[in-house]
């Protein structure tokens, strides 16, 4: 015996009362026109305020202002004055280490780039903290994240070095300080590729 089972076409009306996007929207006009405002402040002072700048200005700052600011998804992210104050001299450090070491390498005839990928386990929970350090490693000369992945990090060197791991390591710790986060345990040490 043949059983047959007939479906019937339904609409979900519930989706079409949903306004929560139009609430999204109207909550989040304060910070448009807060980003509006800055971005038309420095507009005014890179360009001297002319009238004839603002031909480009105004398009620039709508279009820059209605992107989704922040670093990433991730919810609410919040930054620790003290984990600042402690972030910039070592970032400030190694990124004029690093410069050195990369016109020493440069300039020096017998020592040669040896470029490697080099994968960094983070310990930095996943959001705007981890896009922060992987920006972040990209303006420490002779370093480039390539791809940040759910369990690290891989990055360019233009030399492999133990050095490398251990400044890493320093940079995540300060990013954690910075965004008042707590690192997970470690899960070893970053692997050659």
């Amino acid at each position: 015996m043949r059983q047959f089972i007939a479906f019937e076409p339904c609409i979900d009306m519930t989706r079409l009362a949903d306004n929560t996007g139009i609430r999204r929207f109207i909550a989040g006009l304060p910070a448009l026109g807060a980003r509006v405002a800055v971005l038309a402040a420095i507009w005014w002072v890179l360009t001297g305020g002319g009238a004839s700048a603002w031909v480009w200005g105004v398009p620039a700052v709508m279009v820059a202002a209605s992107l989704r600011p922040g670093l990433g998804s991730g919810g609410v992210w919040r930054l620790s004055l003290m984990g600042l104050l402690r972030f910039l001299p070592v970032f400030v450090w190694y990124n004029l280490r690093g410069a050195m070491e990369v016109a020493v390498l440069a300039m020096h005839p017998r020592r040669r780039p040896d470029p490697v990928l080099i994968g960094y386990p983070l310990r930095l929970p996943p959001g705007p903290a981890r896009v922060f350090m992987a920006n972040l490693i990209n303006l420490v000369p002779g370093t480039l994240s390539t791809r940040l992945t759910v369990r690290g990090i891989e990055i360019h060197v233009l030399t492999a070095s133990a050095s490398v791991t251990r400044i890493l390591t320093i940079l995540e710790r300060r990013v954690a300080d910075l965004f008042a986060l707590q690192l997970a345990p470690s899960a070893g040490l970053g692997s050659q590729r």
